[in-house]
């Protein structure tokens, strides 16, 4: 069995489950509705056959309904489809590709249902919207980009997916439909190594593949990132003759990566170079010829500064897994003093450390302990093992202390100790550090005996005025 269909802890802490409706398919166009405002990212279109299913949509200003049209259909994790939307929003414009965001899926729902969620989507938008159904992509972050690389697997129809984050979900079954895939990922993300891993691995099984790494954590990449996600899918689809062939394209591709090469040179970091060059084989293979570049790649790898580099990368990758074992022990064991004393050390680590690699490291161990300590805290929560929960509470805090939940969990014990004005007061620390979901907090059945205090309300009223 293939090491990411096994079940494993990593996984766990940010394994997806998928909501929302059932549709009946439709070929045809839907001509009576008022016509969406091209060139703009619409927040919410409800879907016609459910109106409890909705996504934010991208028309690019040129769309023509004589044309074909990529799309992509995005998932965020927090049910957030206007984030991704927006992310992509230049670029869609650039290629003219349609994008759609899901409203509804999102981490905790139910495979089922999620794949409902996805099958009503996209009937709806091909039966509203001129879509090429040989290009339809998908994309996801965190518990979104398993979503979207489980529809690839199990129900096919999909040219490619681009996965940020984290990589497949964990399946018993092999991979039904093949798609070209990209994996986008910083290289501070507690998901980094498995990242890596899968790239590895569709190497071996011979897919077509690129891992795209940036500096930055678990997070959705800027918007400095999306051109080269858009360059891979216009080179994957021009590959697989569903596009006509753009030399310019290539060439304009090719020159970028050759300045950041020469560039990489000038400072001595040939291992930086090295990896560029395979990048250019990666988007370039089957577009436009590449032998010279594939040469240039195998006379580096003979060189000590590049089998150094790599075996240092499997190093590094040992070294992170042994620490995530201790500290994971250690979650349990040491007290608060101990973890206080442990994150200030390794903060010093992290500044002090002349070797980048080390150092983040370190960074994805503090990634990795915040998920940990969140599914602990939460658990603990959940079970109403409230000494647990504040011990966790403070490790989640001491080891994130830029994430609002370990606030707002903090509010959550606050308010089953009914220590009302410290809830409220915790709530207050989770919004400055941004907290902003106002429907969870007033859905939330621990902060219903807060409604009658004047500096709860308060508190709604600042988050509705932000949002």
């Amino acid at each position: 069995m293939n090491y990411f269909f096994k079940k494993s802890f990593f996984l766990i802490l940010i394994s997806v489950s998928f909501l929302a409706c059932s549709s009946n398919t439709s070929e045809n166009k839907i001509n009576d509705e008022i016509p969406f405002e091209k060139g703009k990212v619409i927040n919410s279109v409800s879907c016609l056959k459910d109106k409890g299913t909705n996504y934010a949509l991208y028309l690019p200003s040129t769309y023509d309904t004589t044309k074909k049209y990529p799309v992509i259909v995005a998932f965020d994790s927090h049910a957030d489809g206007v984030r991704p939307v927006t992310l992509f929003q230049k670029e869609a414009e650039k290629y003219g590709y349609i994008v759609v965001g899901s409203n509804n899926s999102k981490n905790g729902t139910i495979w089922a249902t999620t794949n409902d969620i996805y099958k009503s989507m996209l009937t709806d938008v091909q039966s509203r919207f001129s879509v090429n159904p040989n290009r339809i992509y998908t994309a996801g972050f965190s518990g979104g980009s398993r979503v979207a690389s489980t529809i690839a697997i199990q129900n096919g129809g999909i040219a490619g997916v681009v996965g940020f984050s984290a990589g497949f979900p964990s399946l018993n079954q092999s991979i039904k439909n093949k798609f070209d895939y990209m994996g986008v990922v910083g290289n501070a993300d507690f998901n980094y190594n498995e990242m890596n891993n899968l790239d590895k691995y569709l190497e071996r099984i011979g897919y077509n593949h690129y891992l795209l790494v940036f500096d930055g954590k678990h997070e959705w990449p800027s918007p400095a990132l999306i051109p080269d996600i858009f360059y891979w899918l216009e080179f994957c689809a021009i590959r697989n003759n569903l596009s006509t062939t753009n030399s310019g394209l290539a060439n304009e591709f090719r020159n970028k990566c050759e300045i950041e090469i020469k560039n990489f040179k000038a400072k001595n970091n040939m291992f930086d170079a090295y990896l560029n060059y395979l990048k250019l084989v990666r988007y370039l293979d089957g577009v436009i010829p590449v032998d010279s570049i594939k040469l240039k790649i195998t006379e580096l790898e003979k060189t000590p500064a590049i089998q150094n580099g790599l075996k240092a990368i499997e190093a590094d990758n040992v070294k992170e897994q042994m620490l995530q074992g201790k500290y994971m022990n250690e979650m349990n064991a040491k007290d608060a003093q101990w973890w206080s004393a442990e994150v200030k050390r390794i903060n010093t680590l992290i500044k002090q450390n002349t070797n980048k690699r080390e150092s983040l490291i370190y960074k994805r161990i503090f990634s990795y302990l915040s998920i940990g300590a969140y599914t602990y805290s939460n658990n603990a929560l959940k079970n109403n093992q409230l000494d647990q929960a504040q011990h966790f509470i403070t490790i989640y805090a001491l080891v994130d202390p830029e994430n609002s939940e370990s606030a707002y969990f903090q509010a959550v014990l606050f308010s089953r100790k009914s220590d009302n004005v410290s809830a409220v007061k915790s709530l207050e620390n989770a919004v400055k550090l941004g907290f902003n979901d106002i429907n969870r907090l007033q859905n939330d059945t621990d902060f219903y005996k807060l409604s009658s205090m004047k500096e709860y309300n308060q508190l709604l009223e600042r988050i509705k005025a932000k949002k």
